[in-house]
């Protein structure tokens, strides 16, 4: 049987502390109650507003990079639905995203299981989600996802928590790794933003338009989002094909 209280402690331990490093802190110990290797925590997930709060190595960011790009995957999922996504084993088909699970087993190769958790809000909205990770597939464990669904609770009571005081104090959180989003999420964030003026879309469709086309020219969605900056008229609608 889980210690809920233990987990529980465990979380809201990390919480305490810096506000800036909160993401961090939180992963780790989301980290530690599935005995994985990797964390990530982003916010508003399965939105083109994604953002990345912490990523623990080097295979979780790109598994954070992979799902944003190709607007699919578990954590996609889980933030979606609302409900746990568990992935035993990376290596096999996964019918349930067909474009993720191709890419997976070319960029992820060292990726083997997959446990994602939705931060909720309440019982209808999520805040976005949490993905831990290993290197070797892995059967699913009743009592680790129990303790994953437990901490990822407590870390999105601890996210909204700081959030709402910083607001409160007339300042924003500094959560966003500058260096991470200035490569990849801000230049596509404000790539979305032209489109949406341009092209008299939502931000859904423009960000579906620009995954498409890295989709098949084989570029990476930075790269057509400077394309959209530098040149946002060859995106009129005779020309966005």
């Amino acid at each position: 049987m889980v210690d809920r209280f233990a987990v529980e402690q465990s979380v809201l331990a990390a919480a305490e502390g810096d506000p800036a490093r909160l993401p961090e802190r939180l992963c780790e110990a989301l980290r530690e109650s599935v005995s994985m290797e990797g964390a990530t925590l982003s916010l508003f997930t399965d939105t083109p507003h994604r953002q990345l709060l912490c990523a623990t190595s080097d295979a979780a960011l790109r598994l954070e990079k992979l799902q944003f790009g190709v607007g699919e995957g578990p954590c996609v999922t889980a933030a979606r639905t609302g409900d746990k996504v568990i992935v035993n084993d990376l290596r096999r088909d996964l019918t349930a995203w067909p474009v993720f699970g191709a890419c997976a087993q070319e960029q992820l190769s060292d990726v083997g299981a997959i446990y994602a958790f939705p931060l909720r809000l309440d019982a209808r909205r999520t805040l976005g989600a949490a993905d831990v990770l290993c290197g070797e597939p892995r059967d699913p464990d009743p009592e680790l996802i129990e303790r994953g669904v437990i901490a990822a609770h407590v870390a999105s009571v601890a996210l909204l928590n700081t959030y709402q005081a910083t607001i409160e104090q007339g300042g924003l959180p500094p959560w966003e790794p500058e260096d991470i989003m200035d490569s990849y999420w801000g230049p596509t964030h404000a790539a979305v933003g032209v489109l949406v003026v341009q092209l008299d879309v939502t931000a859904e469709e423009a960000l579906t338009r620009m995954r498409a086309r890295a989709f098949g020219s084989g570029r990476a969605l930075p790269e057509i989002a400077d394309d959209v900056i530098a040149n946002p008229s060859s995106w009129s609608e005779g020309r966005s094909a």
